[in-house]
């Protein structure tokens, strides 16, 4: 199975409730996705957004940033998001992932993050699966 398949398989047995499947399809995903995440780390190449695959390796990344940043592992979410800046060609994707590092940097609870920082309020044309659009705000952690 593929990224996306495993994800959205993810994202269907949360809708039901269904933990364990939505433990073990996650798993699956994150793997998959660690694998593209080490083989660019490797020959020094960029996520290809354009490819299903590539972005659906991306989104499964960033909800595990999300669950360092839930869980206060700051140190591990801030090294993937440096780690993913470098690794994108997309400005948008960049500042997104710039951004959480930011607020993970600066010890801001996720809670306080995404109510003060996030305009949850847009949802990005380009890539409505990623939590990218900030409010003016985000530039007092630059």
């Amino acid at each position: 199975m593929s990224v996306k398949t495993h994800y959205i398989e993810f994202r269907n047995a949360l809708s039901k409730n269904d933990i364990q499947k939505a433990r073990e399809e996650f798993e699956k995903a994150f793997n998959e996705s660690f694998l593209f995440y080490q083989q660019k780390m490797t020959n020094n190449e960029k996520f290809d957004v354009s490819n299903e695959e590539e972005l659906f390796a991306l989104v499964t990344l960033f909800d595990n940033i999300i669950g360092y940043y839930k869980e206060k592992m700051y140190e591990e979410g801030i090294s993937y998001c440096e780690n993913l800046i470098e690794l994108i060609d997309s400005p948008k994707l960049k500042e997104m992932f710039k951004g959480f590092s930011l607020g993970m940097q600066k010890g801001i609870d996720i809670d306080t993050f995404f109510k003060e920082y996030v305009d949850s309020s847009k949802v990005d044309a380009e890539f409505p699966m990623f939590l990218c659009n900030f409010k003016e705000k985000i530039k007092e952690l630059i």
